[in-house]
């Protein structure tokens, strides 16, 4: 289980997110469905549905939120990195060795890099997500 983080950015996605959700539930049940299907069984089978399908958009969005993003373990003894460093700098690296991360201390899996937000190694990581 991810360590929760004290981002900005990511706090305020998820509240805007899940405020866009509850707020087009509330449109669409009170402004279309009602008016228009309040007489019919349809109208009560559209609301189920839509809430429904909004629930688990909440669960799915919340399980991606608050999951693990691939961080390496840390080391749990301190490594010296002083000349595997030295030997990387002089010569090119593959996309199939691991690599020693300078900030972290700590070996990586091969396209691991390192989220100067986390503060941390994450796998096969392109970008920071705010969530």
């Amino acid at each position: 289980m991810a360590v929760f983080r004290r981002d900005p950015c990511g706090v305020a996605c998820i509240v805007f997110t899940y405020l866009c959700v509850i707020y087009a539930d509330y449109c669409i049940v009170e402004h279309v469905i009602i008016p228009t299907l309040s007489d019919s069984l349809w109208g009560t089978l559209h609301v189920i549905i839509f809430n429904v399908l909004a629930l688990l958009l909440l669960i799915s969005h919340s399980r991606a939120s608050y999951s693990d993003p691939g961080v390496v373990p840390l080391p749990t003894t301190s490594l010296d990195f002083s000349e595997i460093n030295k030997a990387h700098s002089e010569k090119p690296q593959s996309n199939t060795e691991w690599t020693a991360c300078t900030r972290c201390e700590a070996y990586r899996p091969p396209r691991a890099h390192h989220c100067r937000i986390c503060g941390r190694c994450i796998k096969k990581m392109d970008h920071h997500c705010p969530w």
